[in-house]
């Protein structure tokens, strides 16, 4: 029955992507303003990085909507099968009348180029790392906004992407929950034994629907680096 779910797991291409230097930086973990000012070669790294990564980016979406069967103490049970389990889940999810689970990819060409610069040339693989990690956090959020417009068409609301390793959702958790849902394969996404994605340019995901569901307007809140961050506007700077 596991087989039969996952074989239904649509794949969404063609995926555009709105990349700028500013997204490279922040992907680097740093402050655009303060590095255009202060540090002209970072910039014209960050500027490299997105020249020559974005040929190598093959964006990837796949995702299941399934009904909610059953919602009990922090259990989740999914029509025809599947699990979600925690509190975080629990409490954004408890009035979903359907679950996404989701997965995006931007593929391995780019991390097969980091590795080839790593050695010889440390702060540009630095750069198209950062740029990996903006490609896959913008290509998450274009994949969220995507089904916002499609539940409003259908007349529901969608809830805040819920992410493994977010507060109360263990990574070792649920990681396997989605991938255990998802035909993951299609993609050439795998995890490893510790639940980490390969390729690791990648996250995975969840969103209820429905008509009553918990709204807010960022994930910031539930999320384990909240306090040492200090660039949560992302979901913004990607809607403008």
């Amino acid at each position: 029955m596991q087989e039969i779910l996952r074989a239904s797991s649509p794949i969404l291409r063609d995926w555009r992507n709105r990349l700028d230097v500013d997204w490279v930086l922040r992907g680097q973990g740093a402050d655009p303003t303060a590095i255009r000012s202060h540090h002209p070669a970072v910039t014209k790294f960050a500027e490299r990085a997105l020249a020559e990564g974005m040929p190598l980016l093959n964006p990837l979406v796949i995702y299941r909507r399934q009904a909610v069967e059953s919602v009990r103490h922090e259990r989740i049970a999914l029509r025809g099968g599947g699990l979600l389990t925690g509190k975080l889940v629990a409490e954004h999810l408890a009035a979903a009348q359907e679950i996404v689970l989701i997965a995006v990819t931007i593929g391995g060409r780019l991390e097969d180029r980091i590795s080839q610069v790593l050695e010889r040339k440390p702060a540009y693989a630095l750069a198209l790392d950062g740029f990996g990690a903006a490609a896959v956090e913008t290509l998450a959020i274009a994949a969220c906004c995507h089904l916002s417009e499609v539940a409003a068409g259908e007349g529901m609301d969608t809830t805040i992407p819920l992410s493994p390793g977010m507060i109360g959702w263990p990574v070792e958790v649920g990681q396997r929950e989605i991938f255990a849902l998802l035909d993951t394969d299609k993609l050439g996404l795998r995890l490893t034994s510790s639940s980490l994605m390969v390729p690791r340019k990648s996250l995975s995901m969840v969103v209820g629907l429905g008509p009553g569901v918990m709204k807010a307007t960022k994930t910031c809140t539930y999320c384990a680096m909240q306090a040492t961050c200090r660039y949560q506007d992302h979901y913004a700077a990607a809607q403008s």
